[in-house]
């Protein structure tokens, strides 16, 4: 079932696991690339990693995977359109979610059931997937849901938003809005991790989100910013492995 062809390559092994950069198309004939990361302890289960930042900004490193490969998970981790390979352009939540539904689909022909983790914008991503896919378990860890938001708390972000989405918010709503999975309903249960005192995707994003949709959403606020430190960031990823893992 791992056999690789033209769109498998196998990469230098960094620790116990098999990894792979592979590429696959979307609904809209963009062609994309993703780590893969194998267990040697199938649980059944697929993991969708979806990563954050822009272009070569957050990339998505394989040793990163392999904490959710040691649970048991098959782990795919997109790079988005137009990098390292693929085709077509970034748009920050819009176009580029057929990225990750396509790749949900992918990976849902080699495992019974798909989870999704996505840090940052990539939460942002999760979000709009569970509300487009069956997800079996949505994290989204310090995710953007209102976009709005974040180009009113990151200036230096505004001048990027504003060439994603044609404009200020003033002027183009509909775009900041499509990008903005508050105002999407999600398919399943989703649990949001942020920190409080996170300067880049303020906690406003989590805590509304989680007031939106109470029935299928719990909240998990911990004492620090965007970024945790290393000790911590391992063992809050093994309490979500433990989340997704149970019912």
């Amino acid at each position: 079932m791992y056999s690789p062809n033209a769109d498998w390559y196998e990469l230098p092994r960094q620790g116990p696991f098999r990894t792979f950069r592979v590429y696959y198309e979307t609904s809209d004939r963009e062609r994309v690339g993703a780590y893969v990361v194998l267990p040697t302890c199938p649980n059944g289960q697929g993991l969708l990693y979806l990563r954050g930042g822009t272009r070569n900004i957050g990339m998505v490193r394989p040793t990163r995977l392999m904490q959710f490969a040691q649970a048991g998970f098959f782990v795919m981790a997109p790079f988005y359109r137009g990098n390292l390979g693929g085709t077509g352009k970034e748009d920050f939540g819009h176009e580029d979610v057929r990225d990750a539904t396509a790749a949900f689909d992918w990976l849902a022909n080699y495992v019974d059931r798909v989870s999704v983790f996505g840090f940052s914008r990539g939460g942002q991503m999760a979000l709009l997937l569970a509300h487009q896919r069956p997800v079996a378990r949505t994290v989204s860890w310090a995710g953007v849901t209102n976009l709005v938001w974040t180009y009113e708390e990151q200036r230096t972000m505004q001048k990027m938003l504003r060439r994603f989405t044609g404009g200020v918010p003033e002027k183009n709503p509909d775009a900041y809005r499509v990008r903005s999975p508050l105002f999407v309903s999600p398919q399943g249960q989703v649990l949001l991790i942020h920190g409080r005192y996170d300067q880049n995707v303020r906690l406003r994003h989590a805590t509304n989100y989680a007031a939106r949709y109470p029935a299928q959403t719990e909240l998990r606020i911990y004492e620090q910013a965007h970024q945790f430190p290393i000790q911590e960031k391992f063992v809050v990823t093994q309490e979500i492995i433990d989340w997704m893992i149970n019912e």
